[in-house]
């Protein structure tokens, strides 16, 4: 199986279905970043409150339980994380011999 690659910054990517997120088929993949982004400002309400997004706030004020603990007062804060990964069909082989065989 060939390895993943995480895409970033100005790579283009050309989709071949139709994603509800997505509204065309050849874009960059900072346009995903940024659809992701507001799906996930569009759905959660107080998106920025929870991950600390707005200035001078650090998460929501809370009390936590946990087993064999005291309740403990703190700060709540959504951390999500994702990538995007390209997975090619073929495995691109290269071998130090590839230039020296293209110059020839």
């Amino acid at each position: 199986m060939n390895k993943p690659i995480v895409l970033n910054g100005n790579a283009v990517i050309s989709i071949d279905k139709d994603l509800s997120f997505v509204d065309r088929s050849l874009l960059k993949f900072e346009e995903i970043d940024n659809q992701i982004r507001e799906a996930m400002k569009s759905n959660f309400p107080n998106y920025r409150v929870w991950t600390a997004e707005l200035a001078g706030c650090d998460g929501v004020g809370a009390e936590v339980l946990q087993p064999g603990k005291d309740w403990q007062k703190g700060r709540l804060k959504l951390v999500i994380s994702y990538r995007v990964e390209f997975t090619p069909d073929q495995v691109t082989i290269s071998s130090p011999l590839d230039d020296l065989r293209s110059s020839l």
